[in-house]
Protein backbone atom coordinates (compact mmCIF):
# COMPACT_ATOMS: atom_id res chain seq x y z
CA UNK A 1 0.00 0.00 0.00
CA UNK A 2 7.70 -0.04 0.58
CA UNK A 3 15.55 7.46 -2.77
CA UNK A 4 16.68 9.99 -4.86
CA UNK A 5 17.22 12.19 -8.19
CA UNK A 6 18.03 15.30 -10.13
CA UNK A 7 18.46 18.32 -12.45
CA UNK A 8 18.61 21.77 -12.81
CA UNK A 9 16.35 24.62 -14.63
CA UNK A 10 15.19 28.17 -14.24
CA UNK A 11 12.31 26.67 -12.70
CA UNK A 12 14.30 23.97 -10.22
CA UNK A 13 17.45 22.76 -8.71
CA UNK A 14 19.02 19.98 -7.88
CA UNK A 15 20.25 18.55 -4.36
CA UNK A 16 22.33 15.51 -4.75
CA UNK A 17 22.65 13.36 -1.83
CA UNK A 18 26.61 12.48 -0.88
CA UNK A 19 25.76 9.18 -1.94
CA UNK A 20 24.58 10.26 -5.36
CA UNK A 21 27.16 11.32 -8.39
CA UNK A 22 26.36 15.00 -9.56
CA UNK A 23 26.02 16.15 -12.77
CA UNK A 24 28.31 18.52 -13.41
CA UNK A 25 27.19 19.97 -17.15
CA UNK A 26 25.18 22.45 -15.19
CA UNK A 27 25.54 24.23 -11.84
CA UNK A 28 22.69 24.65 -9.55
CA UNK A 29 21.09 28.03 -9.00
CA UNK A 30 18.59 29.20 -6.10
CA UNK A 31 15.23 28.94 -6.89
CA UNK A 32 12.96 32.16 -7.01
CA UNK A 33 10.05 31.91 -4.45
CA UNK A 34 6.99 29.40 -5.23
CA UNK A 35 5.72 26.11 -4.79
CA UNK A 36 8.46 23.67 -4.00
CA UNK A 37 8.17 19.56 -3.41
CA UNK A 38 11.73 17.52 -2.44
CA UNK A 39 11.45 14.00 -4.06
CA UNK A 40 13.77 11.57 -2.25
CA UNK A 41 13.94 8.73 -5.05
CA UNK A 42 15.05 4.96 -4.45
CA UNK A 43 16.21 3.26 -8.03
CA UNK A 44 15.94 -0.62 -7.26
CA UNK A 45 15.64 -3.81 -8.89
CA UNK A 46 11.80 -4.75 -9.69
CA UNK A 47 12.89 -8.23 -8.94
CA UNK A 48 14.64 -7.81 -5.68
CA UNK A 49 14.95 -4.62 -4.50
CA UNK A 50 18.33 -3.78 -4.64
CA UNK A 51 19.96 -0.90 -5.60
CA UNK A 52 20.87 -0.24 -9.31
CA UNK A 53 24.13 1.67 -9.08
CA UNK A 54 24.83 4.73 -11.24
CA UNK A 55 21.34 4.44 -12.90
CA UNK A 56 20.95 7.70 -15.17
CA UNK A 57 18.29 10.05 -14.73
CA UNK A 58 17.23 12.27 -17.47
CA UNK A 59 15.07 15.33 -15.81
CA UNK A 60 12.45 17.87 -18.21
CA UNK A 61 11.53 21.04 -16.17
CA UNK A 62 8.39 22.30 -16.87
CA UNK A 63 10.20 25.19 -19.22
CA UNK A 64 11.26 22.27 -20.96
CA UNK A 65 14.89 22.07 -20.04
CA UNK A 66 16.63 19.06 -19.65
CA UNK A 67 19.64 18.01 -17.81
CA UNK A 68 20.86 14.44 -16.26
CA UNK A 69 22.07 13.07 -13.16
CA UNK A 70 23.83 10.19 -11.82
CA UNK A 71 22.05 7.67 -9.65
CA UNK A 72 24.41 7.03 -6.23
CA UNK A 73 25.70 3.43 -5.51
CA UNK A 74 22.89 2.85 -3.34
CA UNK A 75 20.40 4.32 -5.84
CA UNK A 76 19.53 7.45 -4.21
CA UNK A 77 19.02 10.98 -5.40
CA UNK A 78 17.04 13.94 -4.20
CA UNK A 79 15.57 16.43 -6.20
CA UNK A 80 13.92 19.63 -5.49
CA UNK A 81 10.90 20.29 -7.75
CA UNK A 82 10.13 24.00 -8.10
CA UNK A 83 6.95 25.15 -9.99
CA UNK A 84 5.28 22.65 -12.09
CA UNK A 85 5.34 19.37 -13.52
CA UNK A 86 8.80 17.70 -13.62
CA UNK A 87 9.18 14.48 -15.97
CA UNK A 88 11.89 11.64 -14.63
CA UNK A 89 12.87 9.49 -17.27
CA UNK A 90 15.03 6.68 -15.71
CA UNK A 91 17.70 3.92 -17.10
CA UNK A 92 19.76 1.31 -15.58
CA UNK A 93 21.94 -1.07 -17.82
CA UNK A 94 20.33 -4.38 -18.35
CA UNK A 95 16.91 -2.43 -17.03
CA UNK A 96 13.86 -1.28 -19.25
CA UNK A 97 13.36 2.45 -19.02
CA UNK A 98 10.71 3.87 -16.99
CA UNK A 99 9.31 7.43 -17.61
CA UNK A 100 7.18 9.10 -14.57
CA UNK A 101 6.58 12.85 -13.18
CA UNK A 102 5.44 14.48 -10.15
CA UNK A 103 4.47 17.75 -9.81
CA UNK A 104 4.70 20.51 -6.83
CA UNK A 105 2.43 21.57 -4.47
CA UNK A 106 0.47 19.28 -3.04
CA UNK A 107 3.32 17.67 -1.04
CA UNK A 108 6.03 18.77 0.51
CA UNK A 109 8.16 15.74 0.15
CA UNK A 110 7.68 12.52 -1.80
CA UNK A 111 9.25 9.43 -1.07
CA UNK A 112 9.22 7.62 -4.16
CA UNK A 113 10.80 4.05 -5.09
CA UNK A 114 11.61 3.71 -8.45
CA UNK A 115 11.05 -0.13 -9.42
CA UNK A 116 12.95 -1.07 -12.69
CA UNK A 117 12.30 -4.07 -15.10
CA UNK A 118 15.22 -6.45 -16.36
CA UNK A 119 15.60 -6.61 -19.59
CA UNK A 120 14.83 -9.64 -21.40
CA UNK A 121 12.53 -11.31 -19.01
CA UNK A 122 11.28 -14.62 -19.51
CA UNK A 123 7.43 -14.92 -20.71
CA UNK A 124 6.84 -17.09 -17.83
CA UNK A 125 8.69 -17.80 -14.75
CA UNK A 126 9.42 -21.19 -13.19
CA UNK A 127 6.97 -21.80 -10.15
CA UNK A 128 4.44 -24.28 -8.59
CA UNK A 129 1.63 -24.30 -11.02
CA UNK A 130 -2.06 -23.50 -9.18
CA UNK A 131 -3.92 -26.04 -7.89
CA UNK A 132 -1.47 -29.04 -8.75
CA UNK A 133 0.02 -29.44 -5.47
CA UNK A 134 -1.14 -28.34 -1.87
CA UNK A 135 2.69 -27.50 -0.76
CA UNK A 136 3.53 -23.59 -0.66
CA UNK A 137 7.07 -21.93 -1.44
CA UNK A 138 7.72 -18.93 -0.17
CA UNK A 139 10.57 -16.89 -1.55
CA UNK A 140 12.33 -13.34 -1.09
CA UNK A 141 15.02 -11.22 -0.83
CA UNK A 142 16.14 -8.43 2.21
CA UNK A 143 17.99 -5.63 1.72
CA UNK A 144 18.88 -2.45 3.91
CA UNK A 145 16.17 0.07 4.03
CA UNK A 146 18.96 3.01 3.34
CA UNK A 147 21.55 1.39 1.01
CA UNK A 148 19.08 -1.25 -1.01
CA UNK A 149 21.74 -4.04 -0.74
CA UNK A 150 21.30 -7.32 0.07
CA UNK A 151 21.36 -8.62 4.43
CA UNK A 152 23.11 -12.02 4.81
CA UNK A 153 21.72 -13.95 7.64
CA UNK A 154 18.62 -12.47 8.64
CA UNK A 155 16.20 -14.76 10.21
CA UNK A 156 12.50 -15.10 9.05
CA UNK A 157 9.75 -16.83 11.12
CA UNK A 158 6.81 -17.91 8.51
CA UNK A 159 4.51 -19.24 11.03
CA UNK A 160 5.43 -22.53 11.95
CA UNK A 161 8.54 -22.81 10.11
CA UNK A 162 11.69 -20.47 10.12
CA UNK A 163 14.25 -19.57 7.07
CA UNK A 164 17.45 -17.39 6.81
CA UNK A 165 18.92 -15.29 4.32
CA UNK A 166 22.09 -16.47 1.87
CA UNK A 167 25.29 -14.74 1.07
CA UNK A 168 23.33 -12.88 -1.22
CA UNK A 169 20.03 -11.87 0.88
CA UNK A 170 17.48 -14.66 -0.43
CA UNK A 171 15.55 -17.32 1.33
CA UNK A 172 13.18 -20.22 0.44
CA UNK A 173 11.45 -22.70 2.17
CA UNK A 174 8.40 -24.73 1.64
CA UNK A 175 5.77 -26.54 3.81
CA UNK A 176 2.44 -28.40 3.37
CA UNK A 177 -0.85 -26.21 3.41
CA UNK A 178 -4.60 -27.59 3.51
CA UNK A 179 -6.02 -25.84 0.14
CA UNK A 180 -9.29 -25.77 1.84
CA UNK A 181 -12.73 -24.84 0.69
CA UNK A 182 -12.52 -20.58 0.51
CA UNK A 183 -15.62 -19.06 -0.35
CA UNK A 184 -16.89 -15.37 0.68
CA UNK A 185 -17.37 -16.38 3.84
CA UNK A 186 -14.60 -18.66 4.51
CA UNK A 187 -11.07 -17.39 4.00
CA UNK A 188 -8.20 -19.27 3.58
CA UNK A 189 -5.61 -19.31 7.11
CA UNK A 190 -3.18 -16.94 7.18
CA UNK A 191 -0.20 -16.14 8.95
CA UNK A 192 2.60 -13.74 9.88
CA UNK A 193 5.67 -13.56 8.71
CA UNK A 194 8.65 -11.16 10.40
CA UNK A 195 11.98 -10.73 9.58
CA UNK A 196 14.45 -9.94 12.32
CA UNK A 197 18.15 -8.89 12.63
CA UNK A 198 20.25 -7.51 15.12
CA UNK A 199 20.70 -3.50 14.76
CA UNK A 200 17.44 -3.32 12.67
CA UNK A 201 13.62 -3.06 13.38
CA UNK A 202 12.02 -6.25 13.28
CA UNK A 203 9.45 -6.02 10.02
CA UNK A 204 6.18 -7.95 10.34
CA UNK A 205 3.91 -8.64 7.81
CA UNK A 206 0.82 -9.85 9.06
CA UNK A 207 -2.46 -11.46 7.18
CA UNK A 208 -0.41 -13.60 4.44
CA UNK A 209 -3.33 -16.04 3.13
CA UNK A 210 -1.80 -19.42 3.07
CA UNK A 211 -2.97 -20.20 -0.29
CA UNK A 212 -0.94 -23.03 -2.25
CA UNK A 213 1.44 -21.50 -5.01
CA UNK A 214 4.79 -20.04 -4.99
CA UNK A 215 5.61 -16.35 -3.61
CA UNK A 216 8.36 -14.43 -3.63
CA UNK A 217 8.85 -11.20 -1.13
CA UNK A 218 10.41 -7.68 -1.18
CA UNK A 219 11.90 -6.85 2.44
CA UNK A 220 13.51 -4.34 3.36
CA UNK A 221 14.81 -3.65 7.16
CA UNK A 222 15.31 -0.64 8.43
CA UNK A 223 18.51 0.07 11.18
CA UNK A 224 17.32 1.24 14.08
CA UNK A 225 20.27 4.32 13.54
CA UNK A 226 19.15 5.13 10.23
CA UNK A 227 19.21 8.99 9.89
CA UNK A 228 16.97 8.62 6.76
CA UNK A 229 14.15 11.11 7.09
CA UNK A 230 11.29 8.31 6.73
CA UNK A 231 12.78 6.41 9.80
CA UNK A 232 11.28 9.14 11.53
CA UNK A 233 8.16 8.23 10.52
CA UNK A 234 8.22 4.58 12.39
CA UNK A 235 8.16 3.05 15.65
CA UNK A 236 11.65 2.32 16.69
CA UNK A 237 11.58 -1.11 16.99
CA UNK A 238 9.34 -2.73 14.80
CA UNK A 239 7.59 -1.99 11.23
CA UNK A 240 4.75 -3.67 10.57
CA UNK A 241 2.79 -4.14 7.58
CA UNK A 242 -0.66 -5.44 6.98
CA UNK A 243 -1.19 -7.55 3.75
CA UNK A 244 -4.82 -7.13 2.18
CA UNK A 245 -6.40 -9.46 0.10
CA UNK A 246 -9.15 -7.27 -1.94
CA UNK A 247 -11.58 -10.35 -2.43
CA UNK A 248 -11.44 -10.92 1.39
CA UNK A 249 -10.89 -8.04 3.08
CA UNK A 250 -12.80 -4.88 1.33
CA UNK A 251 -15.24 -3.72 3.67
CA UNK A 252 -18.38 -1.86 2.64
CA UNK A 253 -17.33 1.18 3.58
CA UNK A 254 -13.63 0.60 1.29
CA UNK A 255 -15.74 -0.72 -1.74
CA UNK A 256 -17.92 2.55 -1.36
CA UNK A 257 -15.40 4.81 -1.61
CA UNK A 258 -13.71 2.77 -4.13
CA UNK A 259 -16.43 4.07 -6.14
CA UNK A 260 -16.60 7.53 -4.72
CA UNK A 261 -12.98 8.07 -5.95
CA UNK A 262 -13.25 7.08 -9.36
CA UNK A 263 -16.10 9.31 -10.14
CA UNK A 264 -14.22 12.40 -8.03
CA UNK A 265 -10.94 11.33 -9.95
CA UNK A 266 -13.00 11.54 -13.48
CA UNK A 267 -14.07 14.86 -12.80
CA UNK A 268 -11.11 16.53 -11.94
CA UNK A 269 -8.92 15.16 -14.64
CA UNK A 270 -11.92 16.40 -17.40
CA UNK A 271 -11.86 19.64 -15.20
CA UNK A 272 -8.10 20.07 -15.92
CA UNK A 273 -9.03 19.67 -19.80
CA UNK A 274 -7.15 16.19 -20.15
CA UNK A 275 -8.70 13.80 -22.72
CA UNK A 276 -10.32 11.34 -20.72
CA UNK A 277 -10.13 8.81 -23.64
CA UNK A 278 -7.21 6.89 -24.16
CA UNK A 279 -6.06 4.18 -26.76
CA UNK A 280 -2.93 3.55 -25.39
CA UNK A 281 -2.24 2.21 -22.34
CA UNK A 282 0.28 4.31 -20.29
CA UNK A 283 3.72 2.67 -19.34
CA UNK A 284 4.19 3.21 -15.99
CA UNK A 285 1.99 3.66 -12.66
CA UNK A 286 1.82 4.97 -9.23
CA UNK A 287 0.96 3.61 -6.43
CA UNK A 288 0.63 5.49 -3.20
CA UNK A 289 1.70 3.12 -0.28
CA UNK A 290 1.41 3.41 3.71
CA UNK A 291 -2.41 4.36 2.98
CA UNK A 292 -4.58 5.31 5.17
CA UNK A 293 -7.50 4.18 2.62
CA UNK A 294 -6.35 6.97 0.04
CA UNK A 295 -3.89 8.89 2.05
CA UNK A 296 -0.50 7.51 1.56
CA UNK A 297 2.80 8.65 2.37
CA UNK A 298 4.99 7.47 0.05
CA UNK A 299 4.63 6.21 -3.71
CA UNK A 300 6.52 3.37 -5.46
CA UNK A 301 7.05 3.80 -9.79
CA UNK A 302 6.86 0.81 -11.68
CA UNK A 303 5.68 -0.24 -15.45
CA UNK A 304 1.96 -0.94 -15.74
CA UNK A 305 3.15 -4.52 -16.72
CA UNK A 306 4.78 -5.24 -12.99
CA UNK A 307 1.95 -3.55 -11.51
CA UNK A 308 -0.06 -5.84 -13.38
CA UNK A 309 1.82 -9.08 -12.74
CA UNK A 310 2.90 -8.08 -8.51
CA UNK A 311 -0.82 -6.97 -7.52
CA UNK A 312 -2.96 -9.89 -8.72
CA UNK A 313 -2.81 -12.26 -6.56
CA UNK A 314 -4.07 -9.32 -3.78
CA UNK A 315 -7.30 -9.21 -5.54
CA UNK A 316 -7.33 -12.60 -7.32
CA UNK A 317 -6.86 -16.48 -5.46
CA UNK A 318 -3.51 -17.67 -6.68
CA UNK A 319 -4.29 -20.92 -6.67
CA UNK A 320 -7.38 -20.57 -8.92
CA UNK A 321 -7.21 -22.06 -12.87
CA UNK A 322 -4.95 -20.23 -15.60
CA UNK A 323 -8.09 -18.46 -17.29
CA UNK A 324 -9.56 -17.27 -14.86
CA UNK A 325 -5.97 -15.56 -13.10
CA UNK A 326 -5.65 -14.25 -16.80
CA UNK A 327 -8.90 -12.65 -17.67
CA UNK A 328 -8.45 -11.20 -14.21
CA UNK A 329 -5.16 -9.87 -15.19
CA UNK A 330 -6.73 -8.34 -18.02
CA UNK A 331 -9.53 -6.04 -15.29
CA UNK A 332 -6.70 -5.26 -13.23
CA UNK A 333 -4.16 -4.09 -15.65
CA UNK A 334 -7.72 -1.83 -17.34
CA UNK A 335 -8.20 -0.48 -13.57
CA UNK A 336 -4.66 0.47 -13.07
CA UNK A 337 -4.45 2.07 -16.62
CA UNK A 338 -7.39 4.10 -15.93
CA UNK A 339 -6.63 5.28 -12.70
CA UNK A 340 -2.86 6.19 -14.58
CA UNK A 341 -4.97 8.57 -16.35
CA UNK A 342 -7.77 9.73 -13.91
CA UNK A 343 -5.01 10.19 -10.49
CA UNK A 344 -6.11 10.24 -7.55
CA UNK A 345 -3.36 12.88 -6.56
CA UNK A 346 -1.07 14.86 -8.13
CA UNK A 347 1.37 12.67 -7.04
CA UNK A 348 -0.09 9.32 -6.88
CA UNK A 349 -2.57 7.45 -9.45
CA UNK A 350 -3.90 4.84 -7.28
CA UNK A 351 -3.98 3.84 -3.10
CA UNK A 352 -2.68 0.24 -3.04
CA UNK A 353 -5.60 -0.28 -0.34
CA UNK A 354 -8.98 -2.07 -1.05
CA UNK A 355 -10.24 1.71 -1.06
CA UNK A 356 -8.71 1.38 -4.80
CA UNK A 357 -7.28 -1.46 -5.84
CA UNK A 358 -5.57 -3.76 -3.77
CA UNK A 359 -1.83 -4.18 -4.27
CA UNK A 360 0.99 -5.50 -2.49
CA UNK A 361 4.85 -6.02 -3.32
CA UNK A 362 4.91 -10.21 -2.98
CA UNK A 363 4.15 -11.84 -6.00
CA UNK A 364 3.02 -15.41 -7.34
CA UNK A 365 4.64 -17.16 -9.47
CA UNK A 366 1.09 -18.26 -11.25
CA UNK A 367 -0.34 -14.83 -11.36
CA UNK A 368 2.98 -13.11 -12.86
CA UNK A 369 2.32 -16.08 -15.31
CA UNK A 370 -1.46 -15.01 -16.09
CA UNK A 371 0.08 -11.01 -16.60
CA UNK A 372 2.69 -12.13 -19.00
CA UNK A 373 0.35 -14.45 -21.20
CA UNK A 374 -2.26 -11.40 -21.40
CA UNK A 375 0.43 -8.80 -21.53
CA UNK A 376 -0.83 -5.45 -23.29
CA UNK A 377 -5.00 -6.58 -23.34
CA UNK A 378 -7.11 -4.19 -22.10
CA UNK A 379 -10.94 -3.27 -21.51
CA UNK A 380 -11.97 -0.81 -24.27
CA UNK A 381 -15.58 1.14 -23.87
CA UNK A 382 -16.67 3.37 -27.05
CA UNK A 383 -12.40 3.47 -27.67
CA UNK A 384 -11.53 4.52 -24.29
CA UNK A 385 -9.28 2.07 -21.54
CA UNK A 386 -12.51 1.22 -19.28
CA UNK A 387 -11.73 1.47 -15.44
CA UNK A 388 -12.99 -2.42 -15.08
CA UNK A 389 -15.87 -3.36 -12.96
CA UNK A 390 -15.66 -6.45 -11.19
CA UNK A 391 -16.96 -7.72 -7.47
CA UNK A 392 -16.72 -11.08 -6.10
CA UNK A 393 -19.96 -12.42 -6.33
CA UNK A 394 -22.75 -10.84 -8.84
CA UNK A 395 -25.05 -13.53 -8.44
CA UNK A 396 -28.47 -12.05 -7.99
CA UNK A 397 -27.85 -8.92 -7.44
CA UNK A 398 -30.94 -7.27 -9.15
CA UNK A 399 -31.54 -10.21 -12.31
CA UNK A 400 -32.92 -12.89 -10.11
CA UNK A 401 -30.76 -16.33 -8.74
CA UNK A 402 -28.65 -17.32 -11.88
CA UNK A 403 -27.83 -14.09 -13.40
CA UNK A 404 -25.13 -11.83 -12.95
CA UNK A 405 -25.02 -7.93 -13.77
CA UNK A 406 -28.12 -5.35 -11.52
CA UNK A 407 -30.53 -4.50 -14.43
CA UNK A 408 -29.95 -1.04 -14.00
CA UNK A 409 -26.11 0.01 -14.31
CA UNK A 410 -25.24 -3.26 -15.72
CA UNK A 411 -27.19 -5.54 -18.00
CA UNK A 412 -28.41 -8.93 -17.30
CA UNK A 413 -26.08 -11.87 -18.27
CA UNK A 414 -27.31 -15.38 -17.51
CA UNK A 415 -24.59 -17.23 -15.14
CA UNK A 416 -25.39 -20.39 -14.22
CA UNK A 417 -22.57 -21.31 -12.68
CA UNK A 418 -23.11 -19.00 -9.79
CA UNK A 419 -26.95 -19.91 -9.59
CA UNK A 420 -27.54 -20.28 -5.34
CA UNK A 421 -24.68 -18.25 -4.63
CA UNK A 422 -25.26 -14.74 -2.52
CA UNK A 423 -24.63 -11.44 -3.84
CA UNK A 424 -20.74 -10.15 -2.44
CA UNK A 425 -20.31 -6.79 -4.69
CA UNK A 426 -21.92 -4.83 -6.51
CA UNK A 427 -23.07 -6.69 -9.00
CA UNK A 428 -21.09 -5.48 -12.57
CA UNK A 429 -18.78 -6.52 -14.90
CA UNK A 430 -17.39 -9.78 -14.02
CA UNK A 431 -18.04 -12.17 -11.27
CA UNK A 432 -14.44 -12.76 -9.68
CA UNK A 433 -15.80 -16.04 -8.21
CA UNK A 434 -17.70 -16.77 -11.63
CA UNK A 435 -14.61 -16.47 -13.26
CA UNK A 436 -12.81 -19.41 -11.81
CA UNK A 437 -15.94 -21.51 -12.57
CA UNK A 438 -16.37 -21.22 -16.12
CA UNK A 439 -12.18 -21.30 -16.07
CA UNK A 440 -12.52 -25.44 -15.72
CA UNK A 441 -13.58 -25.30 -19.94
CA UNK A 442 -13.67 -21.80 -21.22
CA UNK A 443 -10.51 -19.26 -22.11
CA UNK A 444 -10.06 -16.44 -20.43
CA UNK A 445 -11.26 -14.29 -24.16
CA UNK A 446 -14.68 -16.31 -23.14
CA UNK A 447 -14.56 -15.40 -19.48
CA UNK A 448 -13.98 -11.17 -20.47
CA UNK A 449 -16.81 -11.66 -23.06
CA UNK A 450 -19.19 -12.83 -21.41
CA UNK A 451 -19.00 -10.46 -18.46
CA UNK A 452 -17.93 -7.36 -20.52
CA UNK A 453 -19.45 -7.94 -24.10
CA UNK A 454 -23.08 -7.50 -22.87
CA UNK A 455 -22.14 -3.59 -20.96
CA UNK A 456 -20.24 -2.93 -24.53
CA UNK A 457 -16.86 -3.25 -23.05
CA UNK A 458 -14.26 -5.51 -25.54
CA UNK A 459 -10.99 -6.31 -24.57
CA UNK A 460 -8.41 -5.96 -26.96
Amino acid sequence: MKKQFLMITLAGWAIVSSCAKRDNSSSPVKPENGQTTRIEFAVTDGTTGFAIPNATINVKAPDGKESQLTAGKNGAASFLAVNGKFTFTVNGQGYNQLETYFSTGEDSVIYAHVNMDPANQAAAITGRDAGTTNMITISGYLSDADEHAPLADVELDLGAYKARTDGKGYFSTSFPVDPGKSTPDVKPENITLSAAKAGYATHVLKNFYLVPGSYTFKIQLRSTSSSSPSSNMRAANEDVEYLRQGLFDRTASEAQQREATAVAAENNTNALGKAAAALALPASIRVGLSCSCLTCSSVQVMSLESYTESGLDNEWISSWKAASLQAGAVAYRSYGAWHALHPIRSNYDISSTPCSQAWGSETASSTINAARATAGISLYQNGAIFRSEYSAENNNAGCGDGYSGTGSSWPCISDARCAGRATNGHGRGMCQWGSSFWASDKDFRWILDHYYSPGGVVAQ
